[in-house]
């Protein structure tokens, strides 16, 4: 028996693998289908006849297809499920999937562990994180419109990364079509939030293209002054420090950098535009010679939209039997997105025994978020009774990944199979210009503002960043099958090495501003920014002014890590029904993080001094074992154990400071911390009816040593967090997922054959244990783990018209409560409550070539909200969206 792969699809193999899989459909069809036009020998198949795109049992075979196969508990979401729910990018179509949720709209939780216990590579390769706060990359960056399928591997293998805890996503790009096609689609956007103003301010000439044309950028006097008195930040020569200039001239050369400051910066308000997207994909392939065949695609996809929005934020103290709020802030906002993505793959294929393919992807994700608070704390309680803080977020963050893969199949020397591939990708985040101003301000009993000045105790300041993360992963292994009559046994063994770089900096400026004896009165500070600090206040001193260093701890840093992997891995099958897959995978693994001073030294804030002192070396063995029982032809166990880890990211390690974007919260990092092994217990029972429909049925369990928290610090006013290793923690819970036409609801089926209804819920546990130090406090010494929830739940209802013509879906996914971070001092921690998400997305094609969709999403209106002690400290509204786009296909 030869396990020879096919990669070629030609008409002919076309048309009879999709004549065999339809067969089965078209026997459970109304008589409509059984219209379909016999197949000539002497004319092309007309594939596109056969082909039913969007009904039960072909949207989702490949898929379950596909993941029937695979050794480990593993599931597939294909391109047409997704467009089938109208999910725009990967990060919205992976919470359809069993057990996983979305948070903060961009990161994955598997199993209810957090984005940090998750992984995620393109087509096979690990590719870094453009978002400095976050252990993966944010997946609302990969457009759907680029995604062939999206793989979620949830126990782990030998072949796969030691790093694993509740998942590893792979997002698999297009790859080369079977023939010519053109594809293109523009839509609009509207959302309920569209009814108040966007907020904004007068940016960069280029801002439509998500780039700032150098508007925003630190002024080149303040580097060039640096270099000029050696090495010495220009913002401190104010002082005469290096003795070489006097007072009123460093005076004068500070305000030339004051100067030198962007300071149109003004909020204000203007219509909200209505939101534009567009996609445009094309892919051939030519027969080169009777035995190869080369194919291109390539795919592109704009995005421009603002999306309005109003958020409270409430920080408490006391304890459980006292609470009183510290300061209460309600934020009107405005985050302008422009998300670019670009891709280029390419493919050759050589006879039936090789395949090589290239795949080049760039991802541009820009958000510009304006925001207006109004601030009450117990310090404003006489007057001003206020605060109004203006605060604007400017960020681009890209990803570049090129990649080249092979497979190959040598029948000359006892049918081996080769792998290999080279992957190279850099991401970067580059925020130019972020700037928070506050002003004293007065309200009146209806809440509106009687008197504003500048509040010149939080002086205005700009925060400049910018991180850059490369990365280079390849790999190759080799398999060579062995036939003992009708079993199979495959030994396979492989070599992978992984390496990163990291630069990341960040420098704050202020503006320290006093009263000037021209403006005893304070008029000048009653103005707008763009007023306040205007050309004429600051050549004239106007103003009582210095720029001035605003960094209070170390934000700079550099870091390098690198695995050298192997594995070997027994793969056999027993007569089709017993499949029993065993491995073991060895990681050495290397990893240095050194915090620098504003000076490029390394810093010993953290009470190291040396590279040594910042350096880890572990290595360890990662056994796995997986084993399939096929008890029927339509129903199969599945059992899988395993131990793997989860390692501390660059940035958790990193004695530094960075702020969360998404709650505003300052994470430290913690150069004491530990990786955590993770012993994995998997079984799954799994059904497949000749009809398309399927139900699983699974449970897990994880072991977690030393699980990493991020805990608020005793010495620290407000939400400040740092992380740290809990003693002890475990995770575990059942999975049911299910699919089915509703034909058995008629007697003759009717009408009911064109519904399906499709569901998956997880019900979990967990349990951490965490003690007191010097440092931390915990309200709760046991709880669960922070982003656990015990239950979610996901059902979708959808609709085929019998000719074709029109599709429709209504989706709803729910999670149980789930802890934001963890509370102290005796205050409870911080719950997220449920988001109850209803979405609705229709289809129409009048033709084959073109095409309506239309989608509502957050029908019921729900708040992101976040509750503690039974007092909402954190809530969002996101508003109700709707999305219309017209399609052409070629």
């Amino acid at each position: 028996m030869k396990t020879k792969p096919s990669f070629i699809a030609n008409k002919l193999s076309l048309a009879v693998v999709t004549a065999i899989s339809a067969a089965s459909l078209f026997a459970t069809l109304p008589a409509y289908s059984e219209e379909t036009p016999a197949y000539d020998p002497g004319e092309d198949f007309p594939i596109e006849v056969i082909a039913v795109t969007g009904r039960l049992r072909s949207s989702a075979s490949e898929a379950m297809e596909e993941r029937r196969e695979q050794p480990a508990v593993v599931d597939i979401m294909g391109a047409d499920q997704i467009s089938r729910t109208g999910d725009s990018d990967a990060a919205a179509a992976l919470r359809r999937v069993t057990g996983l949720t979305l948070k903060d709209g961009k990161f994955i939780y598997v199993r209810g562990l957090g984005e940090r216990y998750s992984s995620t590579s393109l087509n096979g390769a690990v590719v870094p994180s453009p978002d400095p706060t976050r252990n993966v990359v944010p997946l609302d960056m990969f457009p759907a419109s680029i995604i062939e399928s999206l793989s979620v591997q949830k126990s782990s293998s030998a072949s796969t990364p030691a790093a694993f805890g509740g998942g590893h996503v792979d997002i698999r790009t297009k790859s080369i079509p079977a023939d010519f096609f053109f594809k293109a689609s523009v839509g609009g956007r509207y959302n309920t939030n569209d009814s108040d103003d966007t907020f904004t301010y007068n940016g960069g000439g280029d801002d439509w293209t998500g780039q700032d044309d150098g508007t925003r950028a630190m002024p080149n006097s303040i580097n060039e002054l640096t270099n000029q008195y050696g090495g010495i930040s220009p913002i401190d020569i104010v002082t005469g420090s290096n003795g070489s200039i006097d007072f009123a001239s460093a005076q004068a050369i500070n305000r030339g950098l004051a100067s030198d400051m962007y300071r149109d910066m003004t909020v204000f308000t203007e219509s909200t535009d209505p939101g534009l997207r567009g996609n445009i994909a094309i892919g051939d392939r030519w027969d080169l010679s009777d035995d190869i065949i080369f194919g291109v695609m390539a795919a592109g996809s704009y995005k421009q939209q603002a999306e309005n929005y109003t958020k409270r934020e409430v920080e408490l103290d006391g304890d459980e039997n006292s609470v009183q709020i510290e300061n209460a802030k309600d934020v009107m906002g405005t985050d302008s997105i422009v998300q670019i993505s670009g891709m280029v793959n390419l493919g050759l294929e050589i006879g039936y025994d090789h395949k090589i393919e290239t795949f080049s992807t760039y991802l541009r994700d820009t958000s510009d978020d304006v925001s207006v608070a109004i601030e009450e704390t117990i310090d404003t309680i006489a007057e001003p009774n206020a605060l109004q803080v203006y605060d604007i977020a400017y960020e681009e963050r890209n990803l570049i990944s090129n990649q080249i893969q092979g497979e190959h199949f040598f029948e000359y020397l006892w049918d081996l199979e080769a792998n290999w591939m080279y992957s190279n990708a850099r991401s970067k985040r580059y925020a130019p210009s972020e700037l928070s101003y506050t002003y004293n301000v007065i309200l009146d009993d209806a809440d509106s503002i009687t008197s504003r000045n500048l509040n010149t105790q939080d002086a205005p300041k700009y925060v400049y960043s910018r991180l850059d993360d490369d990365t280079e992963n390849y790999k190759f292994d080799l398999t060579l099958p062995f036939e003992f009559g009708a079993n199979i046994l495959k030994l396979s063994a492989g070599y992978e090495y992984f390496e990163r770089t990291r630069q990341s900096y960040a420098t704050r400026l202020g503006f320290d501003v006093g009263l000037s004896p021209t403006d005893p009165n304070g008029d000048i500070l009653a103005g707008d920014f763009d007023a306040i600090f205007s050309d004429d206040n600051i050549a004239n001193d106007a103003l009582d002014l210095e720029l001035k260093d605003a960094s209070t701890d170390t934000e700079d840093y550099l870091a390098a890590e690198m695995i050298d992997a192997g594995f070997v891995n027994l793969d056999i099958d027993f007569d089709d029904v017993w499949r029993l897959t065993a491995g073991v995978r060895y990681e050495d693994f290397r990893r240095v993080t050194l915090p620098l001073t504003p000076e490029g030294e390394i810093s010993d804030e953290s009470g190291r001094y040396d590279i040594e002192d910042y350096a880890i070396a572990e290595d360890g063995w990662f056994p796995s074992l997986a084993l399939t029982w096929k008890s029927s032809d339509e129903s199969q166990w599945r059992f899988g154990a395993s131990k793997t880890l989860v390692r501390p990211d660059l940035r958790e390690v990193a004695p530094v400071r960075f702020q969360d974007p998404i709650t505003g919260f300052d994470f430290f990092g913690n150069p004491e911390l530990e990786s955590s092994d993770i012993y994995n217990l998997d079984v799954r029972w799994e059904y497949y009816s000749e009809d398309g429909a399927n139900l699983s049925v699974g449970g897990f369990y994880k072991d977690v040593a030393a699980p990493i928290e991020a805990i608020q610090r005793i010495s620290e006013a407000g939400r400040q967090l740092k992380f740290y290793n809990a003693e002890s923690g475990y995770i575990y819970g059942i999975e049911t997922e299910f699919l089915h036409d509703l034909g058995f609801i008629g007697s003759d089926g009717g009408i009911w054959e064109d519904f399906f209804v499709a569901g998956n819920l997880t019900l979990s546990d967990s349990e951490i244990e965490i003690a007191s130090n010097g440092e931390i406090d915990p309200t709760n010494n046991k709880r669960r783990m922070t982003g656990h929830s015990e239950w979610v739940a996901n059902v979708q209802l959808s609709f085929d018209s019998a000719n074709e013509s029109h599709s429709a879906t209504l989706v709803y996914n729910v999670f149980g409560e789930r802890i934001a971070y963890g509370g102290r001092g005796g205050l409870d921690d911080v719950y997220e409550q449920p988001f109850h998400s209803l979405d609705f997305s229709y289809s129409f094609l009048p033709t084959e070539s073109f095409g309506v969709k239309f989608k509502v999403k957050n029908i019921l209106g729900e708040t992101t909200e976040y509750d503690q002690q039974d007092v909402v400290v954190y809530a969002k509204e996101p508003g109700t969206e709707f999305t219309l786009q017209f399609d052409y296909e070629y």
